[in-house]
């Protein structure tokens, strides 16, 4: 899968002149993040804008993004790019999931967007708006009723860290299950934005060892413990 945000500032080649047309200026995506449909160009010469589609790029290295020839470039004419890099991400409950640090694409279908604190499938992009991104089951998502369950399980969640102070071990076992079932779709912590948050509950490990005190610093060893007994998402929550 291609890291999208790699492609911001490249420079943008052409073969048939053997010209630098330009530099990558933003990412655009269709209404709520489901395909990538190409790159803006700017002309750092005249100013000018360019819209570079997708299927026009005949390939992207780790020094430019190279085109077939200049024709290929149109003018920019729509303010309407929907990069969804750098916008928050909320669930239906207001609860912040992070922000958007990169976007994960295989060919043109957007596979997954990326936060700050965990990676999201893009079938659960409810919403992409000007400012923010929600996160849920979109009407038109042909899983619904397959997934149904995945909603349920994060309002009880949500329900759960409410009391996160008395938790027991047995209920964060349950809050594990509930954040990533056996047949669900997982959002997945990202690891290194927990390094030097405080814990904020005593978290536990599958033979209930003790993985961190509460009001523990979030160290690597912490992190790689709580991974190795599938405990990181939870060590997530309960960060701060």
């Amino acid at each position: 899968m291609e890291r999208l945000n790699l492609l911001i500032s490249k420079k943008v080649v052409s073969l048939s002149e053997g010209k630098l047309c330009g530099y990558v200026l933003d990412l655009v995506f269709d209404e709520n993040i489901k395909t990538f449909d190409g790159v803006i160009v700017v002309d750092d010469e005249n100013e000018n804008t360019f819209f570079l589609r997708r299927r026009d790029i005949i390939s992207q290295g780790g020094d430019c993004v190279v085109i077939d020839g200049e024709g290929v470039l149109e003018f920019d004419i729509s303010s309407i790019r929907n990069n969804p890099i750098g916008k928050s991400v909320y669930d239906t409950k207001g609860v912040s999931l992070g922000k958007v640090v990169d976007v994960q694409a295989a060919g043109k279908n957007v596979k997954k967007i990326i936060t700050n604190k965990c990676e999201i499938p893009q079938s659960f992009i409810k919403k992409s708006g000007a400012d923010f991104i929600i996160f849920g089951l979109s009407k038109n998502n042909k899983k619904r009723k397959n997934n149904l369950s995945i909603l349920k399980n994060q309002e009880k969640t949500h329900k759960i860290q409410e009391n996160l102070p008395k938790l027991s071990i047995f209920s964060q076992n349950n809050l594990n299950n509930q954040i990533v079932g056996e047949n669900q779709m997982r959002i997945f912590a990202n690891e290194n934005s927990l390094l030097g948050k405080i814990i904020t509950n005593d978290l536990f490990g599958m033979n209930n060892e003790i993985i961190a005190r509460k009001n523990e610093t979030i160290n690597k060893k912490i992190i790689t413990t709580a991974k190795n007994h599938n405990k990181l998402n939870i060590l997530s929550y309960f960060s701060k």
